[in-house]
């Protein structure tokens, strides 16, 4: 009994040494969307299962304010859709950071969802709509008692997609496209409209 009661112990306080922190996975009022650029522009990619995304993290060693190499960052979660043009909002994400609410350095990166069930596999893959958004160095959010509130991914930027050298061709809407039928009906010979 009493070798149970110190392994229980143990394996409590190591989790406890394994900080974590949290952190808001959205872009939502950031003004960082996700979106295809291309020879005429940029255009938010979108909503729907056509475009990834996911969030990446690396530990932050104390003293140190320099972007850690990209090849440190890791996965946190699952990947996510785009729930409307350009934006994410995938919910809390936790991260194993040590002190809980430490700080730690994110990233977003986001791929054509055909290439792939990560980011990884779509680089392999070769395609050419992937990107990330640039890297930040954030204070996480403390889920264990006394908890804060999640960090927000505010400075995280806004990720390309890029598509060049096709042009961005976008949808028309829905009304000039009623006009345009109007006006060519209206402009056709009498005799072919009664045929």
């Amino acid at each position: 009994m009493q070798k149970a009661v110190l392994i229980t112990i143990a394996l409590l306080t190591s989790h406890r040494l394994q900080g974590q922190g949290t952190v808001n996975f959205s872009n939502v009022g950031l003004n960082s969307p996700v979106g295809i650029t291309c020879t005429t522009g940029f255009m938010p990619a979108p909503a729907g299962t056509t475009f990834s995304v996911a969030l990446y993290f690396a530990p932050s060693p104390p003293g140190i304010s320099t972007p850690p190499d990209p090849s440190t960052f890791t996965q946190v979660g699952a990947a996510a859709f785009l729930v409307a043009p350009g934006i994410y909002d995938a919910g809390i994400r936790t991260a194993q950071i040590t002190p809980p609410g430490g700080l730690a350095w994110f990233q977003v990166k986001a791929w054509a969802t055909a290439y792939g069930s990560t980011y990884e596999q779509a680089l392999a893959y070769g395609a050419n709509l992937i990107g990330v958004s640039g890297m930040i160095e954030i204070l996480t959010g403390n889920p264990t008692p006394p908890a804060t509130t999640p960090a927000r991914l505010t400075g995280i930027g806004p990720i390309g997609l890029n598509l060049d050298p096709v042009p961005c061709v976008p949808e028309p809407s829905a009304i000039l496209l009623v006009f345009l039928g109007a006006v060519t009906l209206w402009f056709l010979p009498r005799n072919n409209r009664n045929a």
